[in-house]
Formats: structure tokens, sequence, C-alpha cells
């Protein structure tokens, strides 16, 4: 009996030693199974704060670059000038074929004035042009032919059987001399070629903007009604109406696109046939200490143009006309990835 009873009292002292050293004996009472055991007051939180792991928080989701972003407006293009396609071939005929005319395209509303097209008795679009008959900015005084008073910025887009070699522009001013006469000896004419030859150059009206696509795929715009240019790669400055045209300026046109472009001027003549010709590229390399000989080039004319018959550009492929600037100026052609107007497919016919 007494063992027994020493026995109790030992296992109780053992037990009670135990609670001080062992951490799993505590007076706290233990959860039953299944429930959350009590957290300190430190890492508690408000029942507001408590969410399910299929309710955890998202961060905002940020929407895709294009959605902030406008889209550009799709333009209609449904005449056949107005159509962006690559030339048909590279060579030109050489010589010039006088089967083609002129015939205008009116407006799309009563305040937009029209452009002419060049079509072959085949159909075939090989230009277009249309004119600023001043009254503006650019050219203050106003066409008005009963008047013998022919002032005008005439802009050609030219490219004879939609060919890759002879896609010009041809830009005229027209001012008369002292004695007030209007001659064709008097016009002030510059010839500009863009490369890439890519497309065809094209022309569309929009929004009282008549858009023309370069061959580089780049775009200028110039306003409907008064043919003024409002955007795009071309900057213009007035007319110089210097009555003297020895000291008048050339069409004061300015290409700032990243293509190439040639430059020839000439006083009542063929620029083809001018003494020299500059050409300027918009992406010079980068690696050039040059200065201003980075981008640009003067070349005689002959070297670019033939000098007799239809005068035709003398590189019909691109290729050709690298190799020679490589070899000319040390800068070749550019390469770009055109950033064309968004356009509509023709409808079915």
């Amino acid at each position: 009996m007494k063992k027994s009873l020493l026995s109790k009292a030992r296992v109780r002292l053992l037990c009670a030693a135990m609670i001080f050293l062992v951490p799993g004996c505590r007076s706290t009472p233990v959860a039953p199974p299944g429930a959350p055991e009590a957290l300190p007051e430190s890492q508690k939180t408000e029942p507001s704060a408590t969410r399910m792991p299929s309710e955890t928080a998202k961060s905002p989701e940020v929407p895709p670059a294009s959605a902030s972003k406008p889209q550009k407006e799709i333009i209609a293009r449904l005449l056949p000038e107005s159509l962006i396609a690559a030339p048909a071939k590279d060579s030109a005929g050489r010589r010039v074929e006088y089967n083609t005319k002129l015939n205008n395209r009116p407006g799309d509303s009563p305040r937009n004035s029209s452009w002419r097209y060049r079509s072959t008795h085949l159909g075939q679009i090989v230009g277009f042009e249309f004119s600023n008959p001043g009254g503006n900015r650019i050219l203050p005084p106003r066409r008005d032919a009963v008047k013998n008073q022919f002032f005008g910025r005439d802009f050609q887009f030219r490219f004879d059987d939609r060919a890759r070699q002879d896609i010009h522009l041809m830009i005229s001013d027209w001012v008369p001399s002292r004695d007030r006469v209007f001659r064709l000896s008097e016009l002030m004419n510059s010839l500009m070629l863009f490369f890439p030859r890519t497309f065809l150059p094209a022309i569309v009206s929009w929004r009282n903007r008549n858009i023309v696509t370069l061959p580089t795929g780049e775009e200028v715009e110039f306003d409907a009604l008064t043919h003024q240019i409002v955007a795009g790669v071309f900057s213009e400055t007035p007319v110089d109406l210097n009555p003297d045209r020895s000291t008048r300026k050339f069409p004061g046109i300015e290409y700032s696109g990243k293509g190439l472009a040639i430059r020839a001027n000439a006083r009542g003549a063929d620029p083809r046939m001018g003494p020299s010709t500059l050409i300027t590229t918009g992406t010079p390399a980068q690696n050039c200490d040059k200065g201003i000989l980075c981008s640009q080039c003067e070349v005689p004319a002959k070297e670019l143009w033939e000098q007799t018959g239809a005068a035709r550009f003398k590189f019909a492929t691109d290729p050709e006309l690298d190799r020679f600037l490589l070899a000319r100026c040390g800068f070749g052609l550019p390469q770009l990835e055109p950033g064309l107007a968004s356009a509509a497919p023709p409808p079915a016919r």
C-alpha cells in the first residue's frame, strides 16, 4: 500500500516538472481537431480583410498598347488613281508615246477642287496633276486666264508605262516677267524623284484633303480646295514673285522623309537637261564623319538621265541606282518600311 502511494506521488511530481520543461505541456486548452488555432494579437486581422484563396486581390489589368492608340481611319480608295500598287515593270519605253489624255476628276464636294488624271488609250492611269491657283498664303495673286494672268504652282506626278524607271514629280511656279506677260520660258521648274520606288504614286480625297502616296510609301496631304501642302513629308514656302527670273527662287518644296530624293532645277527648260542634280538621303550612315556630305551629293544631270529622246532616268531598278550611289556619293538607298494610309479594298466587279 505504501509502495502504491509512493509510486503515485512520484508520477505526479514527474508530470509537474514536465509542465515547466516541455512546451507541449501547456495550461491553455488545445483546439479540437479541424478548428483553427488562436493567433497572437500581432497577427490578427479584421474579418473584412480575410479572403479565401479564390478571392485574392489581383493587380489591375493593363490594357494592350493597341487599345490606347486610336485606330487609323480606313480611307476608301475606289478610283483607279487612288489604288496603291507596285510598278507593273521596271523599264519604260525608250521614246515618249503621245497617246495619253488628261481627264478632269471632280471633287467629292462643291468646296473641293478637282485633280486631273492622265490615262492611255487602253485606260491605264499613268499620272495625275493639280495646281494651286493662288489667292492664299502660298500664292496671294489669283489666276485669271481672261486677263492673261496664269499665276500658279503646278504639281505633276508622272509614271509612264506604269514603270518604275521614270516615276517623278514636276513642280512649276508660274510668275510673269517684268512686262507682266506670262511665258513658258519664265517657268521655274523642279523635277523630283523619290526612292526606294516601291509604289506608283496614288491620290485619294479624304476630309477636305487630297492625300498623295509617294513611291516610298510616305504621304503628303494637300488642302483639297487650294492645294496647299498641310501635312506629311513635304513642306513649302510661298512662290517667289520676283519679276526677274535670274534671281527668282525655284519652287520652295522640301522633302523631309526618310527615303532618298533626287532634285534638278531649271528656268523655262527641262531640269533633266540642266547642269547639275542634288541627291539627298533622309537616313545618312550613323558612323559618317563628313558632315553635310553624309547626306548630300551633287552630280551632273547627264549621269542620271539620257540626254536624247525621252530623257529617261538611266537606272530602271533600285539595285542599279544603289550601286551607283555607293560608288559616286558614299551612301546608298535606305531600306524603308512604308507606313501607308489604311485602304479599303476596291468593290467587287
